[in-house]
């Protein structure tokens, strides 16, 4: 033990034990100067100020020195060498050399079971879910189940799919998000919105960035323009007007500041050029360039 190993060490001791430097030096007959230089690393105490020090306090530091120089001395195969000469501390010994031969054999099996698992085709393991007094066997490659009425939500890889309660995939996990509102399913991808009808079929695809059902219609946004579309997934209105209006029969339109008309079919009635409409009774009462004239419709 080096004279900077010692003080530090003779400091902890002589603290834990609750003493001042000038009691430990008068009960040691030392001076309290002595004290001081060996605790701060200063000198390094002879063998029988060790020996004096140690008494009091009870703590064998000489030993513990003789210890630490001797671990300095010997090598790594000097003490394995040592381990295996049962001649001396037998049981001790037996039980290094059991406790290490027991734990090398946990690592070969646990390495043996590794790479036969590794080598044997992959068993898909089945998770048995309970609902509606119903087994259903889905499988575990799913980080997440959630049945509600007759579909069980699943997620994997932070993507949203759908299945039935029969374990059949109606919307794979490819969405980050979705809803099921009526008979439609609400899909998101990315930023952008779609529908799919509940048989997984899709009715408009992942590319709007906002949608709304109303009726039997959709009424899609792109970008900043509007347009419409049915439930059968078929384009009425493109997604070129800056707003519309579903009255009746009739989609009144604009596209910049002038006003156009359309039927549900996406026939255009009235080109979006006017700059006002009105109707009265089947008539279209427009205005352009400050003329106004009327349109039967």
């Amino acid at each position: 033990m080096d004279r900077l190993d010692f003080g530090k060490k003779l400091i902890r001791i002589r603290k834990a034990k609750g003493l001042t430097q000038a009691e430990v030096a008068e009960k040691c007959n030392i001076t309290i100067r002595t004290i001081q230089r060996i605790e701060s690393g200063t000198v390094k105490p002879r063998s029988s100020t060790i020996k004096i020090i140690s008494e009091f306090l009870e703590v064998d530091f000489f030993e513990n020195s003789i210890q630490n120089s001797d671990f300095k001395n010997h090598t790594v195969l000097w003490y394995l060498k040592d381990i295996f000469n049962l001649k001396t501390n037998t049981m001790k010994k037996i039980s290094i050399l059991s406790a290490s031969l027991f734990i090398l054999t946990f690592i070969g099996i646990n390495i043996f079971s590794t790479e036969a698992q590794s080598k044997s085709p992959n068993k898909q393991e089945e998770v048995i879910l309970e609902s509606q007094n119903k087994k259903i066997n889905f499988s575990k490659e799913f980080d997440e189940f959630k049945v509600e009425g007759n579909f069980v939500f699943v997620t994997k890889n932070n993507k949203h799919g759908l299945m039935n309660l029969d374990g059949e995939t109606i919307i794979p996990c490819e969405y980050d998000m979705f809803e099921v509102e009526n008979n439609y399913v609400l899909t998101l991808k990315g930023n952008k919105r779609g529908l799919m009808n509940l048989d997984g079929k899709t009715i408009i695809p992942c590319e709007y960035d906002m949608f709304e059902v109303e009726n039997n219609y959709v009424l899609t946004l792109k970008g900043n323009k509007r347009g419409l579309m049915n439930l059968d997934g078929k384009t009425i209105i493109p997604c070129e007007y800056d707003m519309f209006e579903v009255e009746n029969n009739y989609v009144l339109t604009l596209k910049g500041n002038k006003r156009g008309l359309m039927n549900l079919d996406g026939k255009t009635i009235i080109p979006c050029e006017y700059d006002t409409m009105k109707f009265e009774e089947g008539v279209a009462i427009v205005t352009k360039n400050g003329k106004t004239k009327q349109i039967r419709i």
